[in-house]
């Protein structure tokens, strides 16, 4: 992610599971927009400044952080070669 009108520091996601699109049967998450605004606000937090032009900023999410980032809630994921 980055600012849409000015170059900046790329903000890069690392999550603890695959794409939704995965064949090699890992499990995925769908991303919803809420997961996304609340990954920008504890990249910021922890002190990605999207206007400072710099390399990317990685943040790695965990298990944990997904749950803490959706209110406490575990997050759901799928296995592509369990659905029917």
């Amino acid at each position: 992610m980055e600012l849409a009108d000015t170059s900046g520091r790329i903000l890069l996601v690392s999550l603890p599971c695959s794409r939704p699109d995965a064949w090699w049967g890992e499990r995925t998450m769908a991303i919803r927009p809420a997961l996304v605004t609340a990954t920008i606000r504890m990249a910021l937090n922890h002190g990605w400044d999207p206007q400072q032009a710099s390399n990317a900023y990685e943040l790695a999410l965990t298990d944990e952080d997904l749950s803490e980032l959706m209110n406490g809630q575990p997050p759901g994921y799928d296995v592509p070669f369990m659905q029917r």
